[in-house]
């Protein structure tokens, strides 16, 4: 159940990922030094191969997303979706 969970969260926060950095229009390196963290981490996170920390998405917040709450919406409702497809 939570593996389906996290899955859901993961590929929810890359495609957040890959629209704010289109957005911002800005390179992967630049997203990277933002988050604080490797270039090399990054482009992993991107790509769904890792899901990020806590910590990660927190500096995404307030560091790069352009619309908080519609993240955080968005979020919750892709968690309770992926809930409701295991019951």
């Amino acid at each position: 159940m939570k593996i389906q969970i996290h899955e859901a969260v993961k590929d929810y926060i890359r495609g957040e990922l890959l629209i704010t950095r289109s957005l911002l229009n800005i390179c992967q390196e630049e997203m990277a030094h933002r988050l604080l963290m490797s270039t090399r981490a990054y482009v992993s996170l991107e790509g769904g191969k890792s899901c990020c920390s806590l910590i990660t998405m927190l500096l995404f917040l307030s560091r790069c997303c352009v619309d908080q709450q519609a993240f955080l919406e968005g979020l919750l409702a892709i968690m309770d979706s992926a809930e409701s497809n295991i019951r």
